[in-house]
């Protein structure tokens, strides 16, 4: 097979990062270009483990003290402040760029952000007695990186450190996700890779009342309305004889324990100012309601958003980029249908787009989109303000979104459902049995977890197994009894599905399964993806209560009147 896309060669065996064929205000290549190949995020176990590589960092700075560039800085996420120190330039200067620095964070949200780091950052390269490798301790929040600049790994660590600090202090959850809000109402999106979360996202801007929130990371606050109608978020819960509950527990502790008298509960309001209430003041007669945050500044995204967004395009060249390979002749040959496509779309979006390409021939715009989509994990540093007007973008990162939909995308062309409402346990049974495109299992399709993974994929092996000696076949019910019945659930996944049972409370749950393409009476992936927006637009603009679509009754749901008196769609006409 021949080779498809090239990137220029390292400059010396040791180099982690270096300059790409010129793309884009300017094109870094990494040595890995995605996860290390030692990756541990267990290092708590081993005693002194976590001392002795942030020894080995630190003997790595005074060593080479005056002799290479030195950066540290600090940035605030979700009220998180996280530092970092790194002798990367690469590293350093994506890391200013996607996230508010602590002045950045008060002049956009109004608060003072915390003096302290709760996460400590190391990442360093050209360290001679280490491997590529990336550590991570729970028990001190430190996460320590050797001989990689790719910075699409740190990101996602430091987003799953700062994750269990939300989770386990404030009961906050973090969610791998995209979100747009549309009249109003906040979409979450959950999906593996592969299965067109940005496409769904981003295309869903292309209806009015639209607003873009996020592309890849939310923080999600379950708020309970007090009876005076103020919104908190629990945090801590002191209980009649002292004891303090915190974070994620406090919900089950509400729930089952909702009219003790004496309790007091302490949380964050919509303002993120910390209030203080007894729980008999809570109004436990109104819905629990999801408010989703957004996290980044400027946007780490993959510039094959270019192929779904042809309005992003332009500012994706004129970002920053990471990893863009040169695309070969057998890639443009291969692709040459779709890449007419493309550049029929730019040259049809009129405004910017089209006047920017104007002077370009069809063969070099060819090109120049060939190296965008040609490798799947090629990055833009995108200011998304640049391409949406300013009323249609969260442009402060402490500014909630309510949470109406949760839609789990799939791709799953052997099943002819098309989507379908959740129960919890189907919801639950999605999220932990979850499976990528390439039959890749991924906890809630979230690689950027900080948890112990064996653990939890010994956990879930052995769970499967139980329920299949017991039932036969992995069923949604039973997987959810076994789940809460057994004692031996590790903490992290404890954590995790007790926050997505509150969000299934409080969001309605759908599954879009997204292989329109198999309709035979769909000519094209462009009008798929267009039908695909619309059924997602069509259930969050009437909440169905019991939905089941297959590949044959979903039209019928698109053009109803009222989807919401379909007991039984039928077939699509002929």
């Amino acid at each position: 097979m021949s080779e498809l896309f090239t990137f220029p060669p390292a400059p010396s065996p040791d180099a982690i990062e270096w300059p790409g064929d010129p793309i884009g205000a300017s094109n870094v290549i990494t040595r890995s270009k995605t996860r290390t190949a030692v990756h541990d995020k267990t290092i708590d176990r081993v005693e002194s483990r976590r001392d002795a590589l942030v020894d080995a960092a630190v003997a790595h700075i005074t060593r080479r003290g005056g002799r290479e560039p030195l950066f540290r800085h600090d940035v605030v996420i979700h009220g998180v402040r996280v530092r970092a120190t790194t002798n990367s330039p690469h590293l350093y200067d994506f890391w200013v760029n996607n996230w508010y620095g602590p002045q950045e964070w008060k002049a956009a949200t109004g608060l003072t952000p915390p003096p302290d780091p709760q996460v400590t950052v190391f990442a360093l390269g050209g360290v001679p007695d280490q491997a590529e490798a990336a550590y991570y301790s729970r028990k001190t929040s430190t996460i320590v990186f050797f001989n990689t600049a790719y910075y699409g790994q740190l990101k996602s660590w430091v987003l799953g450190a700062v994750g269990r600090v939300l989770a386990g202090e404030y009961g906050i959850h973090s969610v791998h996700g995209a979100c747009v809000e549309k009249d109003g109402q906040g979409i979450l999106y959950i999906a593996p890779t592969g299965t067109g979360k940005s496409t769904s996202s981003y295309g869903l801007m292309t209806y009015p009342q639209t607003r873009f929130h996020s592309d890849d990371w939310v923080y999600i606050r379950y708020a309970y309305r007090t009876t005076d109608g103020r919104q908190v978020h629990p945090m801590r819960l002191t209980l009649p004889n002292g004891i303090q509950v915190r974070g994620y527990p406090i919900f089950r502790w509400l729930e089952s324990e909702a009219h003790a008298s004496g309790a007091v509960l302490t949380g964050l309001d919509l303002e993120n100012q910390e209030v203080t209430v007894p729980v008999a003041a809570l109004d436990f007669a109104a819905p629990v309601q999801a408010y989703a945050f957004t996290s980044e500044k400027i946007y780490y995204l993959r510039t094959n958003l270019a192929e779904n967004f042809p309005s992003s395009v332009v500012q994706i060249l004129r970002s920053k980029l990471e990893n863009v390979p040169q695309a070969t002749p057998a890639y443009l040959e291969q692709h040459r249908a779709q890449l007419e496509g493309l550049v029929a779309d730019i040259r049809a979006a009129g405004g910017e787009v089209t006047q920017y390409f104007a002077e370009h021939s069809r063969e070099d715009l060819m090109g120049l989109m060939a190296r965008l989509i040609a490798f799947d994990n090629a990055r833009a540093m995108l200011d998304i303000n640049k391409v949406l007007p300013p009323e249609r973008i969260f442009a402060n990162p402490m500014e909630p979104s309510r949470l109406s939909t949760v839609i789990l995308l799939r791709r799953d062309p052997s099943d002819r459902l098309v989507a379908s409402r959740l129960t919890l346990p189907q919801f639950f049974a999605a999220l932990l049995i979850g499976e990528t495109p390439d039959r890749k299992r991924e906890v809630a399709y979230n690689a950027y977890r900080a948890v112990d993974e064996e653990a939890e994929r010994a956990f879930v092996a052995s769970m499967e197994q139980e329920v299949w000696n017991h039932r036969g076949a992995l069923v949604a019910e039973e997987l959810y009894r076994t789940f809460q019945r057994r004692a031996d659930v590790p903490e992290t996944l404890r954590e995790e599905f007790e926050l997505f049972r509150v969000m299934h409370r409080t969001c309605n749950c759908y599954t879009v399964n997204t292989i329109l393409t198999s309709d035979p009476l769909v000519h094209d992936r462009k009008e798929a993806v267009r039908l695909t927006i619309d059924l997602i637009a069509r259930l969050v603009d009437e909440q169905p209560q019991a939905l089941r679509l297959a590949l044959d009754t979903y039209s019928s749901f698109l053009t109803a009147p009222q989807a919401s008196k379909l007991a039984d769609p039928g077939r699509r006409p002929s």
